[in-house]
């Protein structure tokens, strides 16, 4: 995220935000990877039918069998990586202008929207955007931008998808370039990104907000959770690197399953992935380094201004849930405090997770900013538990969390019912969930286990 797509991932202002396989004869040509079954999948990565593989285990949390510890994973197959699928576009590459760019590849995917039944997230794969001039120099001034704020202690303001360090630099903001970057970025944003967003999305108002310069290496940050970028109209990432120099990337996620449906893109050197708030997505690096230039959009200069999200009040006052959602968020940066309850409100009427997470932590520990009343804790856990039903990561893994510890005079402790809820978050590669769990584990005397976690 970034100063103009701040509370653009929910947690961490409030208390931290269908792939299908191939027959297993045909893995080792289609490219997919052969290392690792979930538990509860069947052949080529599919979920396995009520009663079939792992002992009864199914992704619902809910055991075919029973009750009884058979029906858990074990801990091997819990910390085992989320293998590196590539996506696969189902559509032939168009050649286009991306502005004064001419004969331009375009990719287009779709990814099914993890909490809207039969509504797909689009996005834009281009290839070779950037020269590798333009690549070196991005870097390179990237790089020393950073490096400046490491060294003097910054760059280490909590992440608005995770609330973990962000360790990234901000290279233009309120729309207005650092004066190192504005000769590259410039021309590369104004005649060729800028034009191409405002005709692909209809909205010649269309404006940038911020640029953010990041990087992914050990002992710093190398995991982005899945989130929506509910603070940008518009968002382009600009691959920096040969794909050979890491292993993973940015990845596209239609589902809480990370293990089933976690696809990675094959950003390379000098490509550019496009793509509106609602695409839920992250970034996983296994192995290596990488650097990566985020440009967030806005739909006019007055909404970078600011920093309202107008875009979503048509559809807000339509009904979908999501943008009810995303509306909330921009007028409580507004510090419209009672218009963004109104907002959640409806969409926690219509079920919405990540509403119902945000409404939860509210009712847990109300902002003092926000003057919203006392703590409520029966709602705080309604709303956690209504939201962890309905498979969201973040819910299970905060329910479990405080039911596998208890809070004296607030929550009684309930370790069995906590271990399932962080089992449910782990498979979904909610990264609390493992400390939590193994917390759990070395209470009970299990050291093996913890260690794993």
């Amino acid at each position: 995220g970034s100063k103009g797509a701040a509370y653009g991932g929910y947690g961490a202002s409030f208390g931290g935000g269908y792939g299908s396989g191939t027959p297993a004869a045909d893995k080792a040509a289609a490219g997919a990877p052969t290392s690792f079954a979930p538990p509860g999948a069947g052949a080529g990565g599919r979920p396995a039918a009520p009663g079939a593989g792992a002992e009864g285990f199914s992704f619902s949390g809910l055991a075919s069998g029973g009750a009884g510890g058979k029906a858990w994973p074990s801990v091997e197959q819990l910390v085992a990586a989320v293998p590196v699928r590539p996506f696969e576009f189902n559509t032939q590459p168009q050649k286009v202008a991306v502005g004064s760019r001419k004969n331009v590849e375009e990719n287009r995917g779709l990814v099914p929207k993890p909490y809207a039944t039969g509504e797909d997230a689009e996005f834009f794969l281009f290839k070779g955007v950037l020269s590798d001039n333009e690549v070196a120099e991005i870097v390179t001034s990237g790089v020393k931008a950073l490096s400046a704020l490491i060294s003097t202690g910054r760059s280490r303001e909590p992440d608005a998808t995770d609330g973990r360090p962000r360790f990234a630099a901000e290279l233009a903001e309120f729309g207005r370039f650092d004066d190192r970057m504005a000769h590259v970025l410039g021309p590369l944003v104004q005649e060729a990104l800028l034009p191409y967003i405002r005709s692909k999305y209809g909205c010649q108002t269309a404006a940038l907000s911020s640029a953010v310069f990041r990087r992914f290496v050990p002992e710093e940050r190398l995991f982005v959770p899945p989130h929506h970028e509910y603070g940008a109209f518009a968002v382009c990432s600009l691959g920096l690197q040969d794909r050979a120099a890491f292993t993973g990337g940015m990845f596209v996620q239609g589902s809480g399953r990370a293990f089933l449906d976690r696809k990675f893109l094959p950003i390379d050197r000098g490509d550019v992935c496009m793509h509106r708030w609602d695409l839920h997505h992250g970034v996983e690096v296994q192995e290596g380094s990488r650097f990566e230039l985020l440009l967030f959009f806005s739909d006019s200069p007055q909404a970078v201004a600011d920093g309202s999200s107008p875009w979503y009040f048509k559809a807000a006052e339509k009904g979908e849930a999501s943008a009810q959602f995303g509306l909330a968020m921009s007028l409580l940066r507004q510090k419209d405090v009672e218009g963004a309850k109104t907002w959640l409100e409806k969409a926690c009427a219509q079920d919405y997770p990540e509403a119902l997470y945000v409404q939860a932590e509210w009712a847990w520990e109300p902002p003092a900013e926000f003057d919203i009343g006392s703590a409520d804790t029966p709602r705080a856990l309604q709303l956690l538990r209504r939201a962890a039903e309905l498979g969201h990561g973040r819910s299970q893994c905060r329910l479990g969390g405080l039911l596998a510890a208890g809070v004296k005079g607030r929550v009684q402790q309930d370790t069995w019912e906590g271990k399932r809820l962080l089992r449910l978050a782990f498979e979904q590669d909610e990264p609390d969930a493992g400390f939590y769990l193994g917390s759990a584990l070395l209470q009970e005397g299990d050291r093996d286990g913890a260690t794993k976690l």
